[in-house]
């Protein structure tokens, strides 16, 4: 819980441990102050209980009840007759004082430890002493109760407020200090003011390290000549009102709101997984286009320099031409020379399907753009909407706090939530549509253009080489051999020459690819790093932030709402020592006066009597 709210709690408990309440009518209401007396240890030796009968309707006589020893009128001549633990006054419309004495254990109990400079002494060892003197008086609380919070059996106890105060003089003590309290000074005196609430940590199971809710009081000075007069100690069990705890009504307002943060959280989280995921299948591709960009352009330029060197091998053949024989002879293998390899009409190939899908490049956003208007009317069918509807519908009618919903609420948010999951969905599907089909139609266009020319120039290229090769070989079959060498020659370096320009080309543009594929994985790895960082700090926020939260809201503060509530339940029900008639309402308080510590005049040790309410002249000691 926030330690604001704590303190809020103790706050308004301390402020209200003093106040009057303001009791319903009933046949009487029994007023108890119950007087006990403690010696210097803060054991109880002696127990008065003074009653006050409020008769708030003027009965002639009132029936009470009480377990009360020695009971004698206090304050009239109204006489009472006994049976048993009944009482029955002759009340003559008058209110009752009486006292009596009571052999029952107290509520809460005090347990007082006294040090000087800093060794634990006893009492009758430290009177009259010069030092520095720490008094604890260290309360217990004895009204333990099981009850059920959220379900679990809890251990509480009824909550009490003890303050405490006692008088030193100022001539024999010095640097005067009380914890959880008050020191007033008026210079030849000063009076002291401490506060407890024993059980009230426990019963509220809040963490000491959070904030420290007393059960004991420190008295410290620095004494001449020690000695300490009477500590009296008042306790209540009225803490807490309902003006106290109104802050506790928003809780389950608070519950819900905080429910649903947790689920768009959930949502938000399971999203960037999602993301990250498809950003790590986008760097696999990535990787598997740059390893295939690299090998085609190695290929390409391994050929380009193979083609290089053999057309520089061809210009400079100087030998002699030969003679008529040879010369038919190579005619004939001219034909069969002129039949192109594998490896040749690949790249003839290979070259006209550069040229072909860099001349189809400045065409693919029109072909795209065409393909993408034939999807840009997609809508969803009748059946694909009524599906998505449903589904809304069962996801909605699985959720507690859409079904605690009035109907009309649910009907619109129904209604609200399907029109825009069907809106959502045509909206996706178009988006995706128009990619799908500007890729394919891209797509397809390049592969059909390189590939028609690929193979459209592998047979123009055989067909054309075969048929000049045969030609050439005839004509010049009559010529000399010079001639018809010059004439070969020139046919094939000008072959080889536009071969090797397609082949530049190619290079050129693989080149390029190469580094595209390259700055596109980059970027692609850059943009999975950020998803995944996403993800992990969605994940980080959701558990650490949001979840806590959530669990505390739903844990914690709920648990501390119960327990206030018990609280104040315990402290309703605490209104009488003795004992009291069920129709009748009570009120109690508790006033302890602990034996002073003073210097004796002989050995003899006598208890101190107890200071009463008013009494009969002849009784008073």
């Amino acid at each position: 819980m926030n330690s604001n709210i704590r303190r809020k709690i103790i706050s308004s408990t301390l402020l209200c441990s003093m106040c009057a309440y303001t009791l319903p009518v009933f046949a009487y209401t029994k007023d108890e102050t119950v007087y006990s007396k403690m010696n210097k240890d803060g054991k109880n030796y002696q127990t008065i209980v003074s009653t006050h009968l409020e008769n708030k309707e003027e009965l002639e006589t009132i029936n009470d009840i009480t377990d009360l020893l020695n009971i004698e009128n206090t304050n009239g001549e109204e006489e009472f007759s006994q049976e048993g633990n009944s009482l029955v006054w002759k009340a003559d419309k008058k209110d009752i004082y009486y006292q009596g004495e009571s052999q029952k254990d107290l509520p809460i109990e005090c347990k007082v430890k006294y040090e000087l400079d800093g060794k634990e002494v006893g009492a009758e060892e430290i009177v009259g002493k010069a030092g520095h003197v720490k008094i604890t008086i260290e309360y217990s609380n004895k009204e333990e109760h099981i009850v059920s919070i959220n379900g679990k059996q809890q251990k509480m106890y009824t909550p009490f407020v003890v303050v405490a105060g006692t008088v030193l003089k100022n001539d024999t003590n010095k640097n005067i200090e009380i914890s959880n309290g008050k020191v007033i000074n008026d210079g030849s005196k000063t009076i002291l003011m401490g506060m407890a609430m024993p059980g009230l940590q426990e019963s509220l199971q809040i963490n000491k390290h959070d904030i420290e809710i007393p059960n004991s009081i420190e008295i410290s000075m620095d004494a001449t000549d020690f000695e300490l007069g009477n500590i009296v100690t008042f306790v209540t069990p009225k803490v807490l009102e309902e003006k106290d705890i109104h802050f506790l009504d928003k809780l389950d307002e608070i519950e819900e709101k905080i429910n649903t943060l947790e689920t768009a959280s959930n949502q938000i989280e399971e999203g960037s997984v999602a993301l990250a995921e498809g950003t790590g299948k986008l760097v696999t591709g990535t990787e598997e286009l740059k390893d295939g960009t690299n090998s085609a352009y190695n290929g390409a330029k391994q050929i380009e320099t193979e083609v290089k060197k053999a057309n520089s091998q061809l210009k400079n053949d100087k030998n002699e031409a030969l003679d008529a024989n040879t010369l038919t002879v190579i005619g004939e293998q001219a034909k069969q020379t002129a039949i192109l390899s594998a490896e040749q009409k690949v790249q003839i190939g290979s070259q006209a399907q550069a040229v072909a899908t860099q001349t189809i490049q400045g065409q693919k956003v029109a072909i795209g753009e065409q393909a993408v208007s034939q999807v840009a009317n997609l809508q969803l069918t009748q059946g694909q909407k009524t599906n998505i509807a449903n589904g809304v519908k069962v996801g909605l009618e699985a959720n507690e706090n859409y079904k605690a919903l009035p109907a009309e609420q649910q009907a619109i948010i129904l209604q609200f939530s399907q029109n825009s999951a069907i809106t959502a969905a045509e909206t996706v599907a178009k988006d995706t549509a128009k990619q799908v089909a500007n890729t394919i139609a891209q797509k397809v266009a390049e592969q059909v253009a390189g590939q028609v020319a690929n193979n459209t120039a592998q047979l123009v290229a055989q067909n054309t080489a075969t048929q000049t090769a045969e030609t050439t070989a005839k004509a010049v079959a009559s010529k000399v051999a010079n001639q018809v060498k010059e004439q070969a020659l020139n046919q094939v370096t000008s072959q080889m020459n536009t071969l090797g320009e397609g082949l530049t080309q190619l290079t050129n543009g693989l080149g390029s690819l190469k580094n595209g594929s390259s700055s596109l994985q980059n970027g692609a790895n850059e943009l999975d790093k950020g998803a995944n960082t996403l993800a992990q700090g969605v994940k980080t926020f959701n558990e650490e932030g949001i979840k806590k939260i959530c669990n505390y809201i739903n844990g914690d503060m709920k648990d501390m709402s119960e327990r206030v509530e018990k609280l104040k339940e315990l402290s309703k029900a605490y209104h009488n020592f003795t004992m009291l008639n069920g129709e009748n309402e009570g009120n109690v308080k508790f006033i302890m006066i602990m034996d002073t510590i003073k210097k004796q005049e002989s050995n003899d040790e006598t208890k101190e009597e107890a200071v009463l309410p008013a009494q009969k002249d002849e009784d008073k000691k």
